[in-house]
């Protein structure tokens, strides 16, 4: 078979929680509703309704973000004066160690599904960042769960202009590419949502405009970069972790050659199996995985779009959605007396939206895109 059309023979089957409001998007789509901004400003670069795709791929002064919302607030202190002192204690920790990681006694204490097998995947929730304990001792841990939320009315915003934009007859899309790594040929899906409502509608962490997700098959690599088929190995993605399962493990279903992935309501995350998942259990954080409401069928794909094909892939890093930052002042006049450096901002974690599939926070390329072998696990034991 051509490894031009693998993408529509593997296309997966979704299947989504009954009470979901989004769907997978064309970033066109989208364009169609939102306005281009440029950090600091106040007035949009490129006005609601009339952004396109040439200017995702033309230099852009200062940091850009996306915004298809237009009501709620566009500053982060808007939003940070809402959370809970637990939230904001959280985000000054960060702010003055972000790059700490979790150690394994922690790691077993928060994820009771943790193992030596699963120990890099639970590393590599986004979130870990945030429950690095205060305190000295290895076992203690955060009281409280920090919860990113943004207001009700960027929501109903949200959901209002979703819906306004899908007219009579929705159209659903996959962002695809098909790229060589190592002894492997990863055949990547990048689904685009207008909004992740996981803590406004589902009980989640956080809310944050424009959700970019993803599940990836990878076969083994033959000369010419031929894919060999069957697939060797499925891995589905959530809140920057994975699961990576062989082709052929029982959890993993499939209507012949497309397998199927359950969308976790509201994150978006993609699982193999229909269940709702526990991620922690100490502060009840679950993935509604349950698929009873849409299937969205391997045929049912209204828009199946060449990532590789589209120069905003690699030019534009900004972000898919309004971008909020803090200034350090005004956290610690919230955090009324903490002592310390107060210059500065950060961009207000949780809430502000992704840089898109290649790029991360940071604004640099992303290990699932770059180097999906590694990420899936596939250097040892997957």
């Amino acid at each position: 078979m051509d490894p031009a059309e693998l993408h529509v023979r593997y296309a997966p089957v979704l299947h989504f929680a009954r009470a979901e409001s989004f769907y997978p998007m064309g970033v066109g789509d989208f364009l169609s509703y939102a306005a281009l901004f440029s950090r600091d400003q106040t007035e949009p670069t490129v006005p609601r309704g009339q952004v396109r795709a040439e200017h995702l791929a033309r230099s852009l002064a200062g940091e850009a973000f996306l915004r298809s919302v237009d009501r709620g607030p566009l500053w982060g202190g808007e939003v940070a004066r809402e959370w809970g002192s637990d939230t904001l204690r959280a985000v000054n920790r960060w702010a003055q160690s972000p790059t700490g990681a979790l150690s394994e006694i922690l790691s077993r204490q928060l994820y009771d599904w943790f193992s030596a097998r699963t120990s890099r995947a639970a590393q590599l929730f986004w979130w870990n960042r945030f429950l690095i304990p205060a305190g000295p001792g290895e076992g203690d841990r955060p009281s409280d769960l920090p919860r990113f939320r943004l207001p009700s009315i960027t929501h109903d915003s949200a959901v209002e202009n979703y819906e306004a934009s899908r007219g009579p007859r929705p159209r659903c899309t996959y962002h695809y590419r098909l790229a060589p790594m190592g002894d492997y040929v990863a055949l990547q899906y990048w689904f685009f949502y207008a909004f992740n409502d996981w803590a406004n509608a589902f009980g989640g962490l956080n809310d944050h405009e424009g959700d970019w997700e993803a599940m990836q098959i990878l076969f083994r690599r033959e000369a010419g970069n031929r894919p060999v088929e069957p697939p060797a190995y499925v891995c589905y993605l959530g809140h920057q972790s994975r699961i990576t399962k062989p082709w052929e493990h029982p959890d993993i279903q499939r209507s012949g050659t497309h397998p199927h992935v359950y969308v976790a309501a509201g994150s978006h995350a993609s699982y193999p199996e229909c269940k709702p998942y526990t991620i922690m259990s100490l502060y009840n954080l679950v993935d509604y995985a349950t698929g009873d409401g849409l299937t969205l069928d391997h045929q049912d794909w209204g828009g199946r779009l060449d990532l590789d094909a589209n120069p905003w892939v690699c030019d534009y890093r900004g972000s898919w959605g309004t971008r909020y930052w803090l200034s350090m002042a005004w956290l610690r006049r919230a955090l009324s007396g903490l002592g310390g450096e107060a210059a500065g901002e950060i961009s207000l974690p949780g809430v502000s939206a992704p840089r898109g599939p290649r790029y991360d926070d940071q604004g640099h390329e992303r290990e699932t895109w770059a180097d999906t072998v590694h990420f899936a696990g596939l250097g040892g034991a997957p």
